[in-house]
């Protein structure tokens, strides 16, 4: 049986006693119907993991006894992908699935052509979660970095590395440097507006192919990064 592997955003020290969140609890007591004795793992997304045992087991809490505790090297895809906002289950799907590619960071980017984008009073509930979704996809995929989830910009806003790529259909394929980390940027359902475009250009952005087809937003992001991972050689 696999070992259960559960994000905890802290890890204290060898030997620790100590509760765990009430997700976790929940997941453990309810779904796993683990029992004391039962070994886990915890990741806290930068890196650290830690074996640990189940003692104790309550209604309401479950307590466990830290054990050897572990670096990671950081294996993510030196890649940001600055996605376009899209309706929200196929935003979700796509960014579980770039996690599960390792990417490093996810921009959520507005564009002319974005469809009704969250007001800021349910910002902050969209970014929990979307974060809980970082985090299961992580679990999931024996990935022990979380990506970095940014603030939503405005395209013209953000700070446009080097090395950024944006996903067009009537290119080529190009060629990165894989000693530098790179910026993806993927439009929402009908691409980037021509001013967008010509935006980007002027900031020395280089296009993309991702293909003969046209691919939806979420199909792009997962091709793109796969592609930009065969050239990174983690593919």
């Amino acid at each position: 049986m696999r070992t259960p592997r559960l994000y905890a955003d802290t890890i204290g020290h060898a030997t620790d006693e100590v509760s765990l969140s009430e997700r976790n609890h929940h997941y453990l007591s309810r779904v796993l119907r683990a029992k004391p004795g039962q070994i886990i793992r915890l990741f806290d997304g930068c890196g650290r993991t830690c074996e640990a045992t189940v003692k104790e087991i309550r209604k309401r809490e479950t307590t466990i006894e830290l054990m050897a505790i572990t670096e990671s090297p950081d294996q993510r895809l030196p890649v940001t992908l600055g996605l376009a906002l899209i309706k929200y289950d196929r935003l979700d799907w796509a960014l579980q699935k770039a996690t599960e590619l390792g990417v490093s960071a996810i921009q959520p980017i507005i564009t002319q052509f974005t469809d009704s984008p969250p007001k800021a009073d349910r910002l902050e509930k969209k970014r929990d979660h979307w974060k809980e979704i970082l985090v299961s996809a992580c679990e999931q995929s024996d990935n022990d970095w979380v990506p970095v989830l940014r603030e939503p910009r405005q395209l013209n806003e953000l700070a446009l590395p080097g090395q950024t790529i944006v996903a067009h259909p009537a290119t080529d394929s190009m060629q990165i440097n894989p000693d530098h980390e790179a910026l993806l940027l993927i439009g929402p359902e009908g691409g980037f507006s021509d001013a967008e475009l010509d935006f980007l250009y002027k900031k020395q952005v280089k296009p993309m192919s991702l293909g003969p087809r046209i691919l939806r937003t979420e199909t792009a992001a997962i091709v793109g990064l796969t592609l930009l991972g065969q050239q990174y050689g983690q593919y």
